[in-house]
């Protein structure tokens, strides 16, 4: 079984495009497709891709490439097919296991929705574009569904496209993108030149996954450090952009006006873990500055963002931003060089934010509202819910579940470093994360009762219930390998504090912070305002520009003419 899963593995690929182009076809050509059958179609392309990841997963040190020509000139040979090893099987698994939930919703969440065929044309592509960049051989094919990842992206933020705000949100996204895959390709053309004319390397392998070790050697030799760390740069500035890495957290942001289970698998499983997965990939090309860029940039977004969350009431918002938070404690680990530990967060984070904003959705759907202001008392018309939201608020926190694993991995392998600055800014980041959690649950279940009637969908009830299961699970197999030290005993008793705040403000209904922080935190450091003056200049150097090319280039070109 492991075998024909290894050499089928682009069937992960090629289901959901299938799928798609099925559910297309009806809707060009009109022809009847039950609501039923596209959701089933749709989860069992996604299950396909999930067996597949758990046969191979299993097996020991798989490592295959399976890749084809796919054009040439002259002498250099240009590759497509697949990479197999245990990086991409655990991202393939995060991938098709979040996807199979957010599918199973959607289907309760959007079933009275018009473009509910469109919906899932668009989940199909971009589990297409996601495996096709997990299963990259080379940066060259990485790159082709690095873009289409976008694009799919931005249609899937923009699905209520007849919303202003939405289109306008959808594009903003769109356009910070730009920012890092413009950034990202720059890179990928240095690293070809050298690869190519320094290197003699034409076989095509020459930016493949593979061989990245034997580049840095070379590479090191041929040319000067300055040159070696740009490129490096280039790559690092495509993955912080892509993973909302400060300061380009802000199209996270703007993603939220995505439909909830989109949230649900932008934010946990795919899109944000791209850049994630660019750096464990280059890996080995980056140096002790890269490394120590990698910690200084993810420090300052864990930090900053965490500090963001706390004033945010809109509750899509303030998941945002502890995505961006945890995103940047993940490229803390990486900055230590702690892979192992950097994916063990990732893996954990992605069930338990997919749980909280899956939990959101109910939310929306029963107050017709996310705003935390107008929302009170949950608990007593729908526990199940407020029982999830806690299982997420747990282990997000650090408290008990699966974050308590992976923060506690965390925390000892920063202790081990002696680096108590950093260890306190985490620290920091823990506490700040314990509370903002918890006083978005005491704020939404607890207290007097403001919703008379409640809509429940077993299908959406189901997938909590499941990523709960995923959510505990961690501590179960784990609990027993904890080290019960004074460190991890402190950090629990920082968490607790923190949750007693929380619980404590919202009876006082006071906040955590003096007056001008909590502005400063509720007007998220006045970042969106920077990027709204940026947009300004921007716009003011576009009409100059389109007026000299309008009425002097043109206008000469048409007076020669004449």
């Amino acid at each position: 079984m492991t075998d024909f899963c290894a050499n089928n593995i682009l069937l992960i690929l090629f289901l959901p495009l299938w799928v798609s182009l099925i559910i297309l076809s009806a809707e060009v050509f009109k022809f009847t497709l039950n609501r039923e059958i596209t959701v089933l179609l749709t989860v069992l392309s996604t299950a396909a891709g999930f067996i597949f990841s758990r046969f191979l997963i299993t097996s020991d040190s798989l490592v295959a490439e399976n890749s084809f020509l796919w054009f040439n000139t002259g002498e250099l040979n240009i590759f497509l097919g697949s990479y197999i090893d245990n990086i991409s099987l655990v991202f393939l698994a995060i991938l098709t296991s979040i996807s199979i939930f957010v599918q199973i919703y959607s289907y309760g969440y959007m079933k009275d929705t018009q473009g509910f065929n469109r919906y899932f044309i668009y989940l199909n592509l971009f589990n297409f574009a996601m495996a096709g960049l997990i299963l990259s051989p080379n940066l060259i094919q990485l790159y082709i569904f690095w873009e289409l990842v976008s694009v799919i992206s931005y249609l899937l933020i923009g699905f209520f496209h007849n919303k202003e705000d939405v289109s306008k949100s959808a594009k903003k996204v769109f356009i910070i993108n730009r920012i890092g895959d413009t950034a990202l390709l720059c890179g990928i053309i240095i690293f070809a030149y050298f690869s190519i004319f320094y290197m003699e390397q034409s076989g095509g392998s020459f930016l493949s996954f593979g061989n990245l070790e034997y580049f840095k050697i070379q590479m090191q030799s041929l040319t000067y450090p300055n040159v070696y760390n740009l490129i490096c740069l280039l790559f690092l500035i495509g993955a912080f952009v892509k993973s909302a890495q400060f300061p380009f957290q802000q199209w996270l942001i703007d993603a939220m006006k995505a439909p909830t289970p989109v949230s649900a698998l932008i934010h946990s499983a795919t899109m944000v873990c791209a850049g994630i997965f660019l750096i464990i990939r280059i890996y080995p090309l980056l140096e002790p500055v890269s490394l120590n860029i990698i910690l200084t940039v993810g420090t300052i977004t864990a930090v900053l963002c965490a500090f963001m969350a706390i004033g945010q009431t809109n509750i899509k918002k303030m998941l945002a931003y502890s995505t961006a938070s945890q995103l940047g404690l993940m490229f803390t680990a990486i900055g230590l060089g702690q892979i192992v530990i950097a994916i063990i967060y990732l893996v954990i984070h992605s069930c338990t934010k997919a749980l909280l904003f899956l939990c959101t959705g109910n939310i929306s759907k029963i107050c017709n509202t996310i705003d935390m202001k107008e929302i009170s008392g949950l608990k007593k018309i729908d526990f199940y819910l407020s029982a999830a939201w806690l299982i997420g608020a747990l282990s997000l926190s650090g408290l008990f579940f699966g974050g308590l694993i992976s923060k506690e991995l965390l925390i000892n392998s920063i202790n081990n470093t002696n680096n108590m600055s950093l260890l306190f800014l985490v620290l920091l980041t823990s506490f700040m994360s314990a509370y903002y959690i918890f006083r978005a649950y005491f704020n939404i279940f607890e207290g007097e009762n403001t919703v008379k009637q409640i809509q429940k969908e077993k299908s959406m009830n189901f997938s909590l219930g499941a990523l709960c299961v995923y959510v505990i699970f961690p501590v179960i197999l784990f609990i027993f390998r904890l080290s019960w030290n004074m460190l991890f005993i402190l950090t629990i008793a920082i968490g607790l504090t923190a949750v007693i705040s929380a619980y404590f403000h919202h009876k006082c209904s006071k906040n955590a912070m003096p007056d001008f922080l909590y502005k400063l935190s509720e007007n998220e450091l006045f970042i969106p305002k920077i990027y709204d003056f940026l947009g300004k200049i921007f716009t003011g150097f576009y009409k100059i520009i389109f007026f000299f090319e309008k009425y002097i280039i043109e206008a000469s070109v048409n007076m020669t003419a004449i």
